[in-house]
């Protein structure tokens, strides 16, 4: 069960790595990274899918200005012999590093007006572009201008369809009384009690105080004797035929035990040969268990048996309600899905799926299934992995985006509760959680996290959600199908 929930957190951390914004994508515009005395131009073409294709001219003036900058700060550490650091001619300077100054002043040149290009359209792209024309803008001379083609793809994006009063129904466990009864029994048990049984033979689950002298050929043996041992029957700590025996004896009675030692038994000068043991049975206690009567209730902390069938049930059913919550989440989710149309780049799909193929493979691995068998089912894997990844994608891009449209914001006081449902669960130092979640990449991985669930109960309280009981087989069942759509 846990692992499919790590296994969707994970593919999520694929989404994550390349939703550069993870939610931070309130900008602050810094200091902008770049400095052109004539701006550059763009013609930009959206390919869809997220891709696009940006014709860029960079002006001829800039070559010679950004120049400038290069040989300032090559000048000032030149080393050329005959003349002392930072001192040689600028002349000499540039013919010596004629070369490799036109080729950083192209570099800065196209980083920096890639950087203007996705401020300006307002891009979030997956990673660098492709650059088309490289080799022929490099032959140009420093006369000219830059003229190169940008391709790369942006992150997913969402156009929400409708995400407040949906209608979802969430599977509740109905507590049968055979559940709440073997709970009720578990009670009775932590509250049980041994008594002496005077009369009456020794049974299954008593236990039995014991003398006990064992012998082979008449002679005893190490570790053959013992006084007033006390034995459970049916803990299978001793041979069969020795527990046997101690079966259907009355207290203060005698019996014999014969045991064959097997011939890999652990005491050398015993194994293989069968010993005899008389026993005598000094005492037989019997497990009580109190009647479910108020008076135990009251015992156990309950008001009566009404109450503590009551609470019994409830507490059943609360382990049971995370589970439904999860199948009611992913519910809504899908149908916030279904109503929203989305753009995904095909790169983030197949890295997206590939992540979750492996995970799979090492998941039957682990499982033991035979490699011929996963080999069988190979094709359908990928094709299963392909379809969980866009799933997964999608969700994850329109929570995101909900978020953001809500204008939703991670507070310090967020953190400090985050911090704290940690620390309640890992039972670990709160100053050690408080650390860890202030790490930076903690820190991005926790605020899209809590980003998401806020927006998520967002979406949960505007939901009219109805209740229906299902028995425990039906919510595993549901519990199944909402992991995997």
């Amino acid at each position: 069960m846990s692992e499919k929930n790590e296994t969707q957190d994970s593919n999520v951390a694929v989404a994550e790595a390349h939703d550069h914004h993870g939610h931070h994508h309130h900008h602050h515009d810094h200091e902008h990274n770049w400095d052109f005395v004539e701006d550059p131009s763009f013609s930009v073409e959206y390919k869809g899918e997220c891709a696009y294709e940006v014709g860029v001219k960079i002006p001829a003036a800039n070559r010679a200005h950004k120049a400038e900058q290069v040989f300032e700060e090559l000048q000032g550490d030149a080393h050329l012999p005959g003349f002392r650091r930072g001192k040689a001619p600028r002349a000499l300077v540039q013919a010596k590093f004629a070369k490799a100054v036109k080729n950083d002043v192209f570099q800065k040149l196209v980083g920096e007006a890639f950087e203007k290009l996705i401020h300006d359209e307002g891009l979030r792209p997956l990673s660098m572009p492709d650059i088309d024309g490289i080799e022929a803008a490099l032959e140009k001379g420093n006369d000219e201008d830059i003229e190169l083609t940008f391709k790369f793809e942006v992150s997913p994006r969402c156009t929400l369809g409708e995400y407040t009063g949906l209608k979802v129904e969430r599977p509740v466990l109905d507590i049968a009384d055979k559940e709440i009864d073997a709970a009720l029994d578990e009670m009775r048990a932590r509250f049980g009690y041994f008594e002496s049984v005077e009369d009456g033979p020794s049974a299954e689950g008593d236990q039995v105080v014991i003398d006990f002298t064992g012998t082979i050929d008449g002679e005893p043996f190490a570790g053959g004797t013992a006084e007033n041992y006390p034995y459970f029957i049916g803990s299978k700590r001793f041979f069969p035929e020795f527990e046997a025996a101690l079966v259907g004896v009355e207290a203060g009675k005698e019996t014999t035990a014969t045991v064959p030692f097997p011939e890999d038994y652990h005491g050398k000068d015993v194994a293989g040969k069968t010993a005899t043991f008389a026993i005598k049975v000094n005492e037989i206690k019997r497990r009580r268990l109190p009647e479910l009567t108020d008076d135990f209730a009251v015992e156990a902390g309950f008001e009566n048996v009404a109450d503590m069938r009551e609470k019994v049930s409830a507490d059943l059913r609360a382990g049971a309600s995370a589970q439904s919550q999860r199948i009611a989440e992913n519910r809504v989710l899908k149908q916030i899905v279904d109503n929203s149309t989305f753009e995904v780049p095909p790169s983030l799909i197949e890295s997206s799926a590939l992540e979750y193929y492996r995970q799979e493979i090492r998941r039957l691995v682990q499982m033991r299934v035979p490699p011929a068998e996963v080999q069988a089912r190979d094709e359908q894997l990928r094709e299963e992995s392909r379809t969980v990844a866009l799933e997964q994608i999608k969700a994850f891009v329109a929570i995101n985006e909900i978020a953001e449209k809500e204008g939703i914001e991670v507070t310090e006081q967020d953190f400090a509760e985050e911090a704290a449902a940690i620390q309640q669960r890992t039972g670990m130092n709160l100053d050690a959680v408080q650390r860890f979640l202030q790490e930076s990449d903690q820190r991005s991985e926790y605020e899209g996290r809590i980003y998401r669930r806020k927006a998520m109960q967002i979406v949960l309280n505007a939901t009219e959600i109805k209740d229906v009981v299902v028995s425990q087989d039906e919510l595993d069942k549901e519990d199944e199908e909402s992991d995997e759509s």
